[in-house]
């Protein structure tokens, strides 16, 4: 699929820059929640990015700083440090009511900011799972975390235990080739359980944690296997391209696998009958149908006993495509990690029967008037489990 202009202007000012801040626009940054709470949160780390000294507790500081958008005249916003009271958070004000954007609609999309000076940022958006997943496997970004900051190289998107960190890195030194999909994800709860093997965690926690450790045992096994490439320079730009190229698809084929193998252990792990990939009408695959292949298969079964669920990563734009995978199931249910999606989305999903399953970490992101569709995994699999306790 050809770069979008978007995106193709993004990378090569990300390149240029070296530096950037970007995160998932959240309810919360929109308005769409209770919180009373003006702008655009950004995280702690990334003061560096957006300020010459890091804000002091019980100070407030701010600075006035002109942002450049493609295609529209520069406008100012307000850069803020809170440090007085019980608040400690940075925020960007005066952005929304100047930028070309409808507020409301960016929910769950991608904002990114880069410093051209200490005064001027350029700020993209990007609006689809295609836009973002390019980016971020360029840059190699994990947002489980809701932002990551880019700095000359330099990723921050998630933090670790130094327990955890010690066993990633001495598992990845074991191997001399990348293992296949599912086996990485095998590899990693391993790695997970060793070091928590005491400590309890719900369902929507566990699956937060596998994944999380998941992208960074990946990130870790990378440095370990291209530690040549690192260190020595490529004879001919072609052998360049295909190393990208190589690295660019293994990321990609990982992350797209990845939630739905964690799912699949979790699922077993509560001895729930399910059928993954699953098979429907004209030998289509959904990801997981419960309690089997067979079942749906059997005219005679009840098609109430029947459950349909998806498993991706994001869904801003790929949910539609569940809709025709299960057509004996009229309500379908999507295990997703988006963080956040608009109002607009998610009344589209509701009048197509499909019920959001969302980690409950990341409830809060959506706007608050429709967090009540939204199902935990903790809830999916209690409902599995009564349809078919017998």
């Amino acid at each position: 699929m050809q770069q979008s202009e978007k995106l193709t202007s993004l990378l090569e000012a990300a390149r240029k820059i070296g530096r950037f801040y970007c995160k998932y626009v959240t309810a919360n940054d929109v308005g769409l929640t209770n919180a009373h709470q003006e702008g655009l949160h950004i995280a702690k780390p990334a003061w560096n990015i957006f300020f010459e000294t890091q804000g002091v507790k019980g100070e407030n500081k701010d600075k006035y700083v002109k942002i450049h958008i493609d295609g529209f005249y520069p406008f100012e916003s307000r850069v803020i440090y809170y440090g007085r009271g019980t608040r400690n958070e940075y925020r960007i004000t005066r952005f929304w009511t100047n930028s070309p954007w409808d507020k409301d609609q960016q929910v769950g999309n991608l904002i990114v900011f880069l410093p051209i000076s200490e005064e001027d940022f350029k700020v993209y958006i990007l609006d689809t799972e295609e836009e973002i997943e390019d980016f971020t496997d360029h840059f190699s970004l994990n947002l489980m975390g809701n932002n990551a900051i880019y700095d000359g190289g330099r990723v921050s998107d998630i933090d670790l235990s130094r327990r955890l960190e010690e066993e990633i890195e001495y598992a990845v030194s074991q191997f001399d080739d990348f293992p296949a999909t599912a086996d990485m994800a095998d590899i990693t709860r391993q790695i997970h359980h060793e070091v928590y093997k005491r400590k309890p965690f719900t369902p929507d926690l566990i699956i937060l944690e596998w994944v999380k450790t998941e992208y960074s045992t990946f990130k870790a096994l990378e440095r370990h296997l291209y530690q040549e490439y690192l260190t020595e320079p490529f004879g001919e730009v072609e052998f360049l391209v295909e190393v990208a190229n190589t690295i660019l698809n293994r990321r990609k084929s990982r992350a797209g696998k990845s939630l739905e193998h964690h799912v699949d252990y979790l699922f077993s792990s509560f001895n729930l009958p399910f059928s993954h990939p699953g098979r429907s009408e004209g030998n289509k695959k959904p990801d997981f149908l419960l309690p089997s292949n067979a079942a749906y298969a059997d005219m005679s079964y009840p098609a109430s006993d029947l459950i349909f669920l998806g498993s991706k990563t994001t869904c801003k734009d790929r949910w539609r495509q569940i809709l025709n995978e299960a057509n004996r199931i009229e309500r379908k249910h999507l295990l997703t990690l988006q963080q956040g999606i608009s109002p607009n989305q998610l009344n589209e999903m509701e009048d197509e029967k499909v019920t959001l399953v969302v980690p409950k970490p990341y409830h809060t992101l959506y706007p608050e008037q429709y967090r009540d569709r939204l199902w935990t995994v903790e809830k999916f699999i209690q409902f599995a489990e009564e349809k078919y306790k017998s």
